[in-house]
């Protein structure tokens, strides 16, 4: 009995890993379903304004987003604040080329002043 408890357990945990690592914001599966053919007045339009523009060393326009979300505490996880920052790549027709998301969680703060701590913007 107990080998078979173990055995569910560990198949538990399995599926709630797998189904954890395919879980998607809707900014990013608008991103990737405008990749390589949103401009930036569609991107816009979805997103709103973005928090920063600035222009990658070869010219191509380069979009900061920010979305925070507030997470109370419970008897797993501390209260604190998730941070999501998208680094949108544009190229010369404002056409959408790339995105990367960085993650970082704020444990114990719920206003922090930087999204994601470490990286000059």
């Amino acid at each position: 009995m107990t080998h078979l408890r173990r055995m569910l357990g560990l198949i538990a945990i399995t599926i709630s890993v797998a189904a954890c690592s395919h879980l998607q914001t809707k900014e990013g599966a608008y991103l990737d379903s405008a990749k390589g053919r949103a401009t930036q007045a569609e991107v816009r339009q979805a997103l709103g304004a973005p928090k920063a523009v600035r222009k990658g060393a070869e010219g191509e326009g380069l979009w900061v987003y920010e979305f925070r979300e507030q997470q109370s505490g419970n008897r797993y996880t501390p209260p604190g604040t998730w941070c999501e920052e998208y680094l949108l790549t544009f190229d010369d027709k404002a056409v959408l080329q790339k995105w990367k998301q960085v993650s970082h969680f704020h444990g114990g703060e719920l206003m922090p002043t930087e999204c994601i701590p470490g990286i000059a913007r």
